[in-house]
């Protein structure tokens, strides 16, 4: 049996999260049809607490593999690389999915000749801040432009697709995943889709363990569309502080 959906998770310094992540995608996994192999694949991006323990203690077959090299994009494409796919999920570790979204995904690509596309987010944790940031942002990825449609924490492509407009940019902060799926959606649109039916919930840690921290990375994400030099520098360390945020997930 050939593998046909590869899950390729990034993780540094994630063992709050990355436990319900993994348990989501197993379940999702699970719910393929009988014929349809699949791996998943952590890429630990250089943890210095116990993720790699929890990855090891995870349900089912996980590959662990390393990438030194700091950088979400370095490690989404280490990933690609080692993985066997012809369909690459790629899913941020402090994000869980339902349970029929990878169908979903596979129905896409192979039956509707989808080549690439990202699915709607909401806060793991809901409040008025998270609920009303990611219903922004949801309405944004609707708007007709390239640029619009981006966001890694849950998106997929094709391995055809992925060879022809990828990699992931390991020079940037921000926008990594937009030679994919702007590129996509900007030359082949047709072969683009913003899958809204599947909703994914991703960590607001980001912006909640930071003073004004909704308004600076939305003030960052129109730097990064604006000007280049926005889009390399970002950086955090909230990963470092495990129990800073628990009550996130």
């Amino acid at each position: 049996m050939s593998i046909i959906v590869s899950v390729i998770i990034p993780a540094l310094n994630e063992e709050a999260l990355i436990g319900e992540a993994l348990e989501s995608v197993r379940s999702a996994l699970d719910l393929l049809p009988p014929d349809a192999a699949s791996e998943v694949i952590v890429v630990d991006n250089g943890s210095t607490d116990h993720t790699r323990r929890v990855v090891d203690s995870a349900s089912g077959l996980v590959r662990l593999i390393d990438c030194p090299a700091k950088g979400a994009a370095r490690a989404r494409n280490l990933g690609a690389r080692c993985s066997r796919g012809n369909i690459l999920i790629f899913l941020d570790a402090d994000t869980t999915i339902p349970p029929l979204s990878i169908n979903l995904i596979v129905e896409q690509c192979l039956q509707n000749g989808i080549g690439a596309g990202m699915t709607k987010l909401a806060p793991r944790k809901s409040g008025f801040r998270a609920n009303w940031w990611w219903i922004f942002w949801n309405s944004v990825r609707c708007l007709p432009l390239a640029y619009a449609k981006a966001m890694p924490a849950f998106m997929f492509c094709t391995r055809k697709t992925f060879e022809e407009f990828g990699p992931f940019n390991e020079d940037v902060a921000i926008g990594e995943e937009w030679p994919i799926l702007a590129g996509v959606y900007r030359r082949r649109r047709r072969e683009f889709i913003y899958l809204r039916s599947v909703t994914a919930y991703t960590s607001s840690r980001r912006m909640e363990l930071v003073s004004f921290g909704y308004a600076r990375l939305f003030l960052k994400y129109i730097w990064a569309i604006i000007d280049y030099r926005g889009r390399v520098h970002y950086s955090t360390t909230i990963r470092q502080d495990a129990a800073a945020f628990q009550d996130l997930k």
